[in-house]
């Protein structure tokens, strides 16, 4: 998938939230690729309800905002060294109703509590440079906007939680890490890039890369810092937004 590199997961197990299009699917098709066990959930009761190529992938339906579900997803799984955290999303209109509370359950507390219910499974494994909790952070991590009161306040906390982990968790030999996406294609972000023009050449001008970012731009992220070749990383937030976060408008 990735020119001028390749990675060996061969005998990692991978479980990727909302892993059935979008950034998710770039992941779980990079780990596939690369030989791992590859595990991904999506709200639908069966893989053949998507359009997505699932192949050589399990499929798990997940509400990730059912805290029992979570639990009963951990205790279902034999070994784990890869958690990838990927499901979220706005809520609708976070300003209005319980949609600000949602957003915080499904973009951070989820997180929280399956990477919680994991914690033993990574703890165990022998997977080389230690097992890694990996979370999809955002632009809105670090901007405010006017659309995300609630998927922003969450993906700021996903920054946090990560430095959490990362200090709490890595005497067991777990390591925790996110990827910043700048705008990328997916589900969440098409209207915009398909409908918005422009928003998207507000967004490029401040960017020194002019292009939008791709499922798989932010899975090469997400391979290096699970790999041994990040074994002294954790705790951190890598933006990978064609430069977004450096610039100014």
């Amino acid at each position: 998938m990735f020119q001028g590199i390749s990675y060996n997961y061969a005998g990692a197990t991978v479980l990727i939230t909302g892993g059935t299009s979008g950034i998710g699917l770039g992941c779980a098709h990079a780990y596939r690729d690369a030989g791992a066990e590859v595990i991904v959930t999506g709200r639908k009761a069966a893989a053949a309800d998507y359009d997505s190529d699932l192949t050589g992938t399990s499929y798990r339906q997940l509400d990730v905002n059912d805290r029992a579900a979570l639990n009963t997803m951990a205790q279902s799984l034999s070994k784990l060294d890869i958690l990838v955290n990927n499901a979220g999303g706005m809520q609708g209109d976070e300003w209005q109703g319980d949609a600000f509370d949602q957003s915080l359950a499904v973009n951070v507390a989820s997180v929280f509590h399956l990477s919680s219910a994991c914690k033993d499974l990574l703890a165990a494994s022998q997977f080389p440079g230690g097992a890694s909790v990996i979370g999809i952070a955002s632009m809105t991590s670090y901007f405010g906007f006017e659309w995300t009161p609630g998927y922003g306040a969450a993906k700021a906390a996903l920054v946090q939680l990560m430095k959490t982990l990362g200090i709490s968790w890595g005497p067991q030999g777990i390591r925790a890490n996110a990827v910043a996406a700048g705008l990328t294609r997916s589900n969440l972000t098409a209207p915009v890039l398909d409908g918005m023009p422009d928003m998207v050449d507000e967004t490029l001008k401040r960017q020194g890369l002019k292009r939008t970012g791709e499922p798989q731009d932010i899975a090469a992220a997400v391979l290096f810092l699970s790999s041994p070749a990040a074994s002294w990383i954790t705790g951190q937030t890598l933006a990978v937004d064609g430069g977004f976060s450096t610039g100014m408008t």
